[in-house]
């Protein structure tokens, strides 16, 4: 009988091994961006990764490149790969483009939410409240993402779903910047209860004003906060 296996079982599949690695390598970037442990303009540094993740430096560089597709990491000829900075135009075309789409998913989704659909969603605001009482940015941010991908989940359109997770870890990131400029950490998880009793009320105009006006309490934030900290002219 031939035998249909397409490779030896007794010999290491390198090929396989090096991208998941590169995959973890990936996934433990990003969350690095989003938590802010690689801050904007940091250059990565190949050798020292490879020395803290005691892996080689391939699967290291494949994860730099998916993520310089991404957007990312910004790779300078001569100079290395350094974290993207967010210019206040980057910041208006984010929140400018996730204003559009979730309102959009708000008004497809809300006529087909169920009452526990919606009381999930207040359960990720459950979940910031808590996160802010216990000091836990982690969690807050986690869950404030839940939050805006469920809703976009529940207007089941694919379209609107891909929309929204093709700028996902660009919004974490974002997200992140924008809960550290309000006031408490309290105030950026009951940030979201309007959009919540909004939804509760059935009425689609209210429940899309109020993630618009959600979005745009973010922004204004995180553009008070551009405005503070970029280098003046002498």
């Amino acid at each position: 009988m031939a035998n249909n296996l397409l490779f030896n079982s007794d010999e290491p599949i390198g090929i396989i091994d090096n991208r998941m690695l590169s995959d973890q390598v990936s996934a433990f970037l990003v969350r690095e961006l989003i938590f802010g442990r690689l801050q904007p303009g940091q250059r990565i540094n190949e050798a020292e990764l490879a020395r803290q993740l005691g892996i080689s430096r391939n699967p290291i560089r494949e994860a730099i490149r998916r993520l310089e597709e991404r957007g990312l990491l910004v790779a300078v000829p001569r100079k290395g790969t350094f974290v993207r900075t967010f210019l206040h135009s980057d910041i208006d075309e984010i929140f400018s483009f996730r204003v559009v789409v979730e309102r959009f998913a708000v008004e497809q989704a809300l006529p087909q939410m169920t009452d526990a659909d919606i009381e999930r969603i207040a359960g990720f605001v459950d979940a910031m409240v808590a996160a802010a009482n216990a000091n836990d940015e982690i969690a807050l941010v986690e869950n404030d993402l839940a939050f805006h991908l469920e809703i976009c989940r529940l207007s089941k359109n694919r379209q609107t779903l891909h929309a929204f997770t093709n700028i996902q870890a660009e919004v974490q990131m974002l997200i992140t910047m924008a809960e550290r400029q309000f006031e408490s950490q309290m105030a950026a998880a009951v940030d979201h209860w309007p959009v919540v009793e909004a939804l509760r009320t059935r009425n689609p105009e209210k429940a899309m004003d109020a993630i618009r006006d959600h979005i745009r309490d973010s922004w204004r934030h995180l553009l008070e906060a551009y405005e503070r900290e970029k280098p003046r002219s002498s």
